[in-house]
């Protein structure tokens, strides 16, 4: 199953505004963007271009304010591959992060030390101006002067040489990091002066740099000793940031009770105070957990809680990911039809802000929404954006994850062949180097690859496929457990090995993981209804179809839906139950114009109670929709005549009792 959480770690790295920052006035003026600023100097200060910028936009926030945060403006920024903003492009800034205004930010050197102006960036005359000796200081003395005019009032500053210096360090390192140098960031770090490195803050950057790297033993140690050094008296928000490194570093390992509690316990240490980006990404850190534990109702309290927050601070591209990650919860908990929309907008702003991680997930959640509601055709058009995100994001576990996506909606249109050699790339990657491949790509895989087995009409492979997929699914995942079960029943059928389809059956039945799953209670009913009739126990057959059709019906997956019509279906007709096959069939008739099996179902009722011209007219459907896929030979067979193939057919079909089945989309 697609996980709540499954985008990745819940936190990018994030400057955040000072500690206790005062919240807004009660009348504000609306929400402000600062641009890079322009710095005339020489190449050694680059920093300054996001330094100042970043300064600038905390003073303002300080000073209550509401600044779209320095990250957005990056994100974006680094899109259009840097350079000057243009009044174009300005305009597209505003747009997306919803600011009302742009301020332009710049910083020249001159025989008196710095001059740093503030303006509109529609370009009237400068609104502040600051001068100083240094940089920064010039900077927040724009800022502040800009406060003013704008009705805010200005929070303290730094006093001191040593606090500016340390103040001074910290900017530095925040550029470095806005701009993604790690490697530069680290260096700052080690070339702090001996009075700055025992700071708590520094601490807690080369922690944060020490996960972002992959050294999640050292960032783990690090956060720890923090804990006992730094109070939520003292330092509330820094903190906060510690738990949730911590929350965010259990994320990764996939420890949800931990991640929980270190959530938790961010949210305790903000209590009272007004930081509204990490207090939402507390938030975002239990509906994380929460979700992983399928506690669903708990999880959307989170996220709409961190809808609030982030919405508070202005953070446009972490409203974008809460929404996907509500998406995928949406998903993971039955509901694809309210997954879709809120999947397909999160994923046009992630694409808007360059978050190609974040896009790539959610894109890949919004092809598996658009399988289980029947739309392939849909789901297809995602992978060439998948593709081109697959290769731009770097990560090969990321780039699988995607692959795998690709291969399912290319088999969904019939795409055989290519989703079988995506497949069989994926499945030498596992072998060779199995840390490549994200765990749920693992598990999914052999899914995957029998079900195109079953497509490609070779129950052999698939029974191969689904043992291997039972021996890979945790018996806790009730989802992939009993997709798991479902598959391998299926090959057995179709591979004549009855007896040991009815040993999987009652493993099937023995195994209690379904309880708490619809989908799950589904694939089990529909098992035991086969197993049923094939030991002739009609009664009992005809129980377990209705059952698995109730569960459908309540838990509105068509896919789910599909698979119950498909095999209630077959079971009726052969029985002679015409009428009650005309009310299952009917169930899934309207997504028989886009969806293969769907039309199919239609072909074989329309063929079993005589409408020539109706049977002629779903044929047709099936045929347009088949791909590479073979319509089953007995449906080529006119209601009038069950002895020779319809003339026309004009596809080569394979033998076999029980027709080629779509793959589950879920």
């Amino acid at each position: 199953m697609l996980a709540a959480g499954a985008l990745i770690a819940f936190d990018r790295l994030r400057i955040g505004p000072p500690d206790g920052a005062p919240a807004r006035p009660a009348v504000a003026a609306r929400d402000v963007l600062v641009l890079p600023a322009r710095v005339d100097a020489d190449p050694e200060h680059g920093w300054m271009r996001l330094g100042v910028m970043d300064l600038v936009a905390g003073r303002l926030r300080a000073a209550g304010q509401t600044v779209v945060p320095s990250d957005n403006v990056v994100a974006l920024a680094q899109r259009r591959g840097g350079g000057e903003a243009d009044p174009a492009f300005v305009a597209e800034l505003l747009r997306v992060t919803g600011a009302a205004r742009a301020v332009t930010v710049t910083a020249e050197a001159g025989a008196e030390g710095w001059v740093v102006s503030l303006a509109s960036a529609e370009g009237t005359p400068a609104a502040a101006v600051g001068q100083a000796p240094d940089v920064l200081d010039a900077a927040r003395q724009a800022a502040d002067q800009f406060a003013r005019v704008t009705g805010f009032t200005p929070a303290p500053s730094a006093t001191g040489d040593a606090e500016k210096a340390f103040a001074t360090l910290i900017q530095q390192v925040d550029a470095e990091l806005l701009a993604g140098r790690l490697d530069a960031a680290r260096q700052r770090l080690d070339a702090a002066a001996p009075d700055q490195q025992g700071r708590a803050e520094l601490a807690h950057q080369r922690a944060q740099i020490d996960f972002l790297q992959g050294r999640l033993g050292q960032a783990e140690a690090a956060w720890t000793a923090l804990l006992t050094r730094v109070s939520s008296a003292d330092a509330p928000v820094l903190r906060a940031r510690i738990h949730n490194g911590l929350a965010n570093l259990a994320y990764v390992r996939e420890d949800h009770s931990t991640v929980i509690a270190q959530a938790e316990a961010a949210v305790r240490a903000l209590d009272g105070q007004h930081a509204p980006y990490e207090l939402g990404r507390a938030l975002i850190g239990l509906a994380s957990g929460h979700g992983a534990q399928r506690r669903y109702d708990e999880a959307l309290a989170d996220y709409a809680q961190a809808r609030v927050a982030f919405a508070a601070a202005g953070d446009r591209l972490a409203l974008a990911r809460v929404d996907a990650y509500q998406g995928l919860l949406d998903f993971a908990r039955g509901r694809p039809g309210d997954a879709l929309p809120v999947l397909a907008d999160a994923a046009e702003r992630l694409q808007a802000f360059g978050a190609l991680i974040e896009e790539l997930h959610t894109r890949v959640g919004l092809v598996y929404a658009q399988l289980a509601l029947l739309q392939p055709a849909q789901a297809l058009a995602q992978n060439a954006r998948l593709l081109e995100l697959g290769e731009r994001v770097g990560d090969p576990r990321r780039r699988h994850y995607a692959d795998l996506a690709r291969a399912r909606s290319l088999a969904a249109t019939g795409g055989l062949a290519e989703a079988q050699a995506i497949v069989d790339a994926l499945g030498a990657t596992a072998t060779a180097h199995p840390a490549e491949l994200l765990a749920q790509t693992r598990s999914w895989l052999p899914l995957v690859a029998g079900q195109l087995a079953l497509m490609r009409d070779a129950p052999a492979d698939a029974v191969d496929q689904a043992a291997a997929a039972i021996a890979v699914t945790d018996t806790g995942d009730a989802h992939d457990r009993s997709s798991a079960y479902w598959l391998g029943w299926r090959a057995l059928q179709r591979a004549g090995r009855t007896g040991e389809a009815a040993d999987l059956a009652r493993g099937a039945a023995a195994w209690n993981g379904a309880h708490d799953h619809a989908g799950a209670r589904i694939r089990l009913a529909l098992i035991e209804a086969g197993a049923a009739d094939g030991r002739g126990e009609e009664a009992a057959a005809q129980a377990a179809y209705e059952r698995a059709l109730a569960e459908a019906d309540a838990w509105r997956v068509p896919a789910d839906l599909l698979q119950v019509a498909r095999a209630y279906t077959d079971h009726l007709i052969a029985r002679g139950d015409l009428a009650r096959a005309s009310v299952v069939a009917g169930r899934i008739a309207a997504w028989a114009g886009s969806d293969f099996e769907a039309a199919l179902l239609q072909v074989a009722l329309y063929r079993a109670i005589g409408q020539t011209g109706a049977w002629r007219a779903a044929l047709a459907a099936s045929r347009s929709l088949a791909g590479e896929r073979a319509i089953p030979p007995d449906l080529l067979v006119p209601p009038q005549s069950r002895t020779a193939p319809d003339a026309d057919a004009g596809r080569v079909v394979r033998s076999g009792a029980v027709p080629p089945r779509t793959m589950a989309a879920r």
